[in-house]
């Protein structure tokens, strides 16, 4: 178990921290981002990679921004995202003989499963397997759903007042109409039929999205009273069931050999929550904590040519030709 430093590459909050546990044997691994919940830090899961790097990955548990030690403001759902985009870099860079930069996955809990979600729709040519443990995909949904009041007041104070008082924001922070851009990564959902905390209408509602965009590439793990294997509400520490069971549904598509990374179709149209990361380009909705819009690309060319369709909030939107992942294998 190590821990590494890294930096925001949107506003230079630094330093960020970060935990990477891994076998030191100069062979490269599948890196594996591992988020912790909404009100934790990279703490709360360490059984996890230790775990989970014994098993053949190089696991990394993030700190993002305002959590753990680590500089800046969490922002609930903004730059906190690209903390994580900008922890997998940091990771790729520093540990080149270990990590195969065209495998990159992502597995979170509660909060983290959230996390998943958005990094799912956010970086879409980013991570091979998403994998997200009872997740928010929708916090305006979430709030109103009172399953944690603590986190509640968290989020409001977070992002200046509930979903009536500050829609846009809580737009920004719902991936469920962007579930279409999904479409490279493979994704794993896990809820037990009882989950309270974060209910699961949300999620059902962004797999419903993403199938009816003609997507398949999703496996559904929902457990049942009276299964053997349980996937109730918490961290491995806490829950057996979230050790060899879980690992055993995802890990396998963790694992396989990769050929290549992600890389988006020639053409296409993207929903863009609050802001966007591909390979070739980004969009910024303002600051990225407010609103949503709709742009198509095409990548035929030398540059990437960009055009907004959809902006509802008639926000203003910076489309740039260029990217951190830019220099990415």
């Amino acid at each position: 178990m190590e821990t590494f430093e890294y930096t925001s590459s949107v506003d230079g909050a630094r330093p960020l921290y970060a935990d990477a546990s891994f076998r030191a044997d100069g062979k490269p691994k599948p890196l594996l981002v591992v988020m912790h919940g909404y009100n934790g830090s990279r703490m709360d899961v360490r059984m996890d990679v230790t775990e989970l790097s014994a098993k053949g990955v190089f696991a990394v548990a993030p700190d993002c921004r305002g959590r753990g030690g680590s500089a800046g403001v969490w922002d609930s759902g903004r730059f906190d995202v690209h903390d994580i985009l900008d922890a997998t870099l940091a990771a790729v860079k520093q540990y080149p003989a270990d990590i195969d930069p065209r495998n990159l996955n992502i597995v979170g809990y509660s909060g983290g499963g959230g996390n998943t979600i958005a990094c799912a729709v956010r970086f879409p040519d980013l991570f091979q397997t998403c994998v997200s443990f009872f997740g928010i995909s929708d916090y305006a949904w979430w709030h109103r759903s009172n399953g944690r009041p603590d986190c509640n007041a968290v989020m409001e104070e977070a992002l200046g007042g509930p979903p009536e008082a500050i829609p846009e924001v809580y737009t920004a922070r719902n991936a469920n109409p962007a579930a279409a851009n999904a479409t490279l990564a493979r994704l794993h959902f896990f809820w037990d039929e009882e989950e309270t905390q974060c209910p699961v209408a949300m999620v059902e509602e962004f797999i419903a999205n993403y199938r009816s965009a003609g997507l398949t590439n999703v496996a559904v793990h929902v457990s049942h009273r009276g299964d053997a294997n349980r996937w109730h509400h918490g961290y491995r520490s806490d829950h057996g069931s979230l050790r060899d069971a879980a690992d055993s549904l995802f890990l396998p598509d963790v694992l396989a050999e990769k050929s290549s990374s992600p890389r988006l179709a020639p053409r296409g149209r993207l929903v863009v929550p609050g802001y966007l990361v591909t390979r070739r380009f980004q969009v910024w909705i303002e600051d990225g904590r407010q609103g949503q819009a709709v742009v198509e690309y095409d990548l035929r060319g030398r540059k990437p040519a960009l055009r907004v369709v959809e902006n509802p909030g008639n926000h203003k939107i910076r489309l740039l030709e260029s990217s951190p992942l830019g220099n990415q294998t």
